[in-house]
């Protein structure tokens, strides 16, 4: 593998990051692109509207389907203490339509334990594909994908601070050009693969607080900055207090760059200007601050350093960026060194194809594989005949019903499942204090166990060695002992062997007797342990019964409950079956969407051909059309001068007489004043009509300014 010498990339490396490994290698100016002619940003310009025009938001629907979705599954799982907002491009209106779906979900009192495992169960059971839990983030996050709509789901939990960020950022898109600018450099990373956190590079977030602050430092500044000067509006969270108060105010801006200049120069700024070791990121400030002041400094290797292994170091503070309420976040510690490499080769390509003049579709070529929608939606039918047409579209719709009664049949089977396992669940809650006593009664059982069989290896240990009854050596010890300590008739006393015989023999009693005593004791423990384990077995035996009744219900409320025992296992096993029968329904009704489309797409371009072959028959031959074509038309008139002559007592020609005659006649001659008033009023009125956008904000901004 060949290595440069100079910046120790391998050979992959060099062609994975090819623009900026030349300025690495080579002394390469870095191309002006201040200096771009007029011609190239009308043109950009011209391409630029036309790629707004089109991506628009086509997810809109989609995401609010599914936010409504959503809220509804988390409200029934639960209840009202669950609270469920949306933030990101969907709310700031700065999305390109590739945007995923961000939900908070917070909690009004304490939330409940391990909720993200209870949540990767109920998106598992709903059907939801590519679940990730991401529990040790700064926000702990879900991710998963709707198969249904295509939509990549972010839920974190109580982040509070991206709602209020997400209303801030509406606020600066009432700009209608900084809206425009955000989407485009958004749009660009996204195709380019440097938009994702996760991914080891800039969000999505971070590319539109690059935008904004290129935004406030454009001479004359297109955008304010929002936090100067605004009301405090403090907040607590995670024990910390931020200040997340902004001015929503109409900005009046005297700059009239367009679209494509604001672009090519927050390129150069970013790409060339910017010294990302000694400056921040600060919108909050309206300007960059010093990393020294604000003691980010960059510590660690440098990106090239890790990527080329010559060191393994964590970089800290690489393209520094402060979040505008969260001070101390730096946007970019996220970033990983392939990130950044990624990032400053994609700025150095940029600037080199904008200083070369290509289109923005060729600078935004993907990465990676994207679907994307013809320019033609009819291309594979212009020379398809009309009666192939009908054939396909009567077998789509054969096909769309069969799919649809799939559907039926497999959403009234889960719903039947479901019913099945909300029934299981609620039998699991009625016996699980049921439960909770019998593993109260287990576990008091299993030491009074141990101690009843302790007992009677006791007693029957002893009763082994010892078979004379406790009685019986008692008497016979107290025999010996009189024996022992009676007179002595010194003519008939024992020998010595004969005494000493007996001394032994009531030292022997004697230990039975003690061993005997603690027999007895052992099976007296013995006994009262037992009547306490014979209380214990009949609770057991009650509360086995308890749980017996409950089962009864169910069956006898359900009758397909019947040999279906709610504990754990059963619920898994339900659980998993109504997965599965969700992911089948998710895959017809992505069946369905796909039949719905092609046939409307068929039946659009039928109604298109009516349409053409109506205004051909209309239209008649073209030898006709060419003949009539041919014929002198009357020259054009202007009525209002014609109007003028004739109140003036000038001479108007038969032409000019009769166009006056088709706009009223002479009496129209002293009311053209009246008219032209009458005329700018309803066109001020459809002005008015058409502004109903999302520029709404600033229009009645200018309104007020004007006031």
């Amino acid at each position: 593998m060949s290595v440069c010498t100079t910046t120790g990339l391998s050979k992959e490396q060099q062609e994975r990051w090819s623009h900026l490994y030349r300025h690495l290698v080579e002394d390469i100016e870095v191309p002006d692109v201040s200096s771009i002619d007029d011609t190239y940003i009308k043109a950009l310009d011209i391409e630029l509207s036309s790629l707004i025009r089109k991506i628009g938001d086509a997810k809109a629907k989609s995401r609010e389907s599914l936010t409504k979705h959503l809220k509804s599954l988390l409200f029934r799982r639960f209840g009202k203490n669950a609270v469920v907002e949306a933030f990101g491009s969907s709310v700031t209106n700065l999305s390109i339509g590739t945007g995923d779906l961000d939900l908070c979900l917070s909690f009004k009192n304490k939330p409940p334990q391990k909720v993200l495992r209870k949540l990767s169960g109920l998106f598992h059971e709903e059907g939801m594909e590519n679940i990730q839990v991401i529990p040790k983030a700064r926000i702990p996050i879900i991710k998963f994908k709707d198969p249904r709509s295509g939509l990549d789901v972010d839920i974190s939990l109580d982040n509070r601070l991206a709602i209020h960020n997400s209303m801030m950022l509406k606020s600066y898109a009432q700009e209608e050009r900084l809206q425009r600018l955000i989407q485009m450099v958004k749009y660009w990373a996204s195709r380019r693969g440097i938009n994702n956190a996760f991914d080891g590079t800039l969000s999505s977030y971070a590319w539109t607080l690059l935008s904004i602050q290129h935004a406030q430092l454009v001479q004359p500044p297109l955008a304010p900055n929002r936090q100067q000067g605004a009301e405090a509006n403090p907040i607590t969270f995670k024990g910390t207090t931020y200040d997340v108060g902004y001015n929503d105010e109409h900005y009046a801006t005297e700059n009239n760059q367009s679209l494509a200049s604001l672009l090519i120069s927050f390129f150069e700024r970013f790409a060339t200007r910017w010294d990302w070791e000694n400056m921040v990121v600060s919108v909050r400030s309206g300007e960059a601050l010093l990393t020294k002041a604000k003691k980010w400094k960059h510590t660690g290797p440098l990106p090239l350093e890790v990527v080329t292994g010559a060191d393994d170091g964590w970089m800290e503070h690489v393209m520094p960026i402060e979040d505008p309420f969260n001070h101390e976040h730096d946007l970019s510690r996220v970033v990983r060194a392939e990130g950044a490499m990624t990032i400053q080769n994609e700025f150095m390509r940029i600037i080199e194809l904008l200083s070369k003049g290509y289109s923005w579709k060729d600078i935004c070529e993907p990465v990676m594989d994207i679907e994307e929608e013809p320019s033609d939606l009819f291309h594979d039918l212009r020379n398809t005949s009309s009666d192939e047409i009908a054939t396909r579209l009567e077998q789509l719709r054969a096909d769309l019903e069969v799919v649809e009664s799939q559907i039926r049949e497999l959403v009234e089977e889960r719903q039947h499942s479901k019913e099945l396992l909300d029934l299981l669940r609620g039998g699991l809650r009625e016996t699980r204090n049921v439960r909770s006593d019998r593993q109260q009664i287990l576990s008091e059982l299993r030491p009074l166990s141990m101690k009843v069989q302790e007992m009677r290896e006791v007693r029957d240990g002893i009763n082994q060695r010892i078979a004379i009854p406790t009685k019986r050596i008692k008497q016979e010890m107290l025999r010996i002992f009189e024996k022992l300590t009676a007179e002595v008739d010194v003519f008939n006393a024992p020998n010595l062997g004969v005494e000493k015989g007996d001394f032994a023999y009531f030292f022997e009693l004697q230990a039975m007797y003690e061993a005997s005593l603690k027999s007895n004791e052992a099976h007296k423990e013995f006994i009262k342990l037992r009547r306490e384990q014979n209380q214990e077995y009949r609770a057991l035996k009650k509360t086995k019964k308890q749980e017996e009744d409950v089962l009864a219900k169910l069956v006898a409320s359900n009758p397909a409950l019947e040999g279906i025992h709610p504990n754990p296992k059963s619920v898994k096993e339900f659980q998993k079956n109504a997965k599965l029968l969700q992911r089948s329904i998710n895959e017809q009704y992505s069946s369905k969407h796909e039949l719905r489309r092609e046939i409307g797409r068929l039946e659009a371009w039928q109604r298109v051909s009516k349409k053409k072959q109506r205004g051909e028959s209309r239209r008649g031959p073209r030898n006709d059309r060419q003949q009539r074509s041919r014929r002198p038309r009357a020259p054009e008139v202007n009525i209002n001068e014609v109007r003028q002559k004739a109140s003036s007592g000038g001479s108007i020609s038969l032409n000019e007489l009769d166009a006056l005659l088709s706009k009223g006649g002479i009496a129209s001659i002293g009311s053209s004043e009246g008219q032209k008033q009458q005329q700018k009023q309803r066109q001020s009125k459809k002005r008015s009509s058409r502004k109903i956008d999302i520029r709404q904000g600033r229009t009645r901004g200018r309104k007020e300014s004007r006031k």
